[in-house]
Parts: structure tokens; C-alpha cells; sequence
């Protein structure tokens, strides 16, 4: 069975956050696309003018180990974009898709 895992990231605060993004993206976007069956939902968590500070995924695999790795290996985390990274287990209860087990 798969669980669900929420993955908050925060971006680093010296100033070069924007740059590794902008630069990083299409290999970060290319990247994901192997996990697009997996990840729930996703997206950029935005600071209070809007622009991108982080993100939030939750995503579907069979351990928390799983998740670490891909995110490890996330070219946005290869090339230092976040400061701050964590990683839940997730249960989705509000609106809940219909194709996730009942609760």
C-alpha cells in the first residue's frame, strides 16, 4: 500500500534563491515528470509579494526513505535551492480523491 507524504520546502534567504530557480527549473520540471503518477499535488509556496519561497508537494510512495531520495535528487536540491526541507506523512481527509482507500 502507499501512503502519502507532504514535503515543505523553504528556499535559502541569501539572495540567490531566484537565480538557482530560474536556472535549475526546466532540469527540476524534467526531473519531476518520471514521478508525475506519484505526486498529488504541487506548487510553489509564495511569500507575501507572490513570489515563490518554497513549495509544498504530497506525494504517494512506499516509505519516507523513497521520498528523501527523490527529493535528494531533485536538481533543485542538487543545486542548493532550499534551506530548509521537511518531510510528513500525510492523510488526506478533506476532500479526499476518490481513488485514495477510504479512511
Amino acid at each position: 500500500m502507499m501512503n502519502l507524504y507532504m514535503v515543505y520546502r523553504l528556499d535559502r534567504s541569501d539572495g540567490q534563491a531566484e537565480a538557482i530557480r530560474t536556472t535549475t527549473r526546466p532540469a527540476h520540471r524534467n526531473y519531476m515528470e518520471q514521478f508525475a503518477q506519484r505526486v498529488r499535488l504541487g506548487g510553489p509556496v509564495l511569500d507575501a509579494q507572490g513570489q515563490a519561497c518554497g513549495g509544498l508537494m504530497v506525494i504517494e510512495a512506499d516509505d519516507e526513505g523513497a521520498v528523501r531520495a527523490m527529493v535528494a535528487a531533485d536538481p533543485f536540491e542538487i543545486a542548493g535551492l532550499s534551506a530548509h526541507i521537511e518531510i510528513h506523512p500525510f492523510r488526506w481527509q478533506t476532500k479526499r480523491p476518490a481513488d485514495l482507500p477510504p479512511l
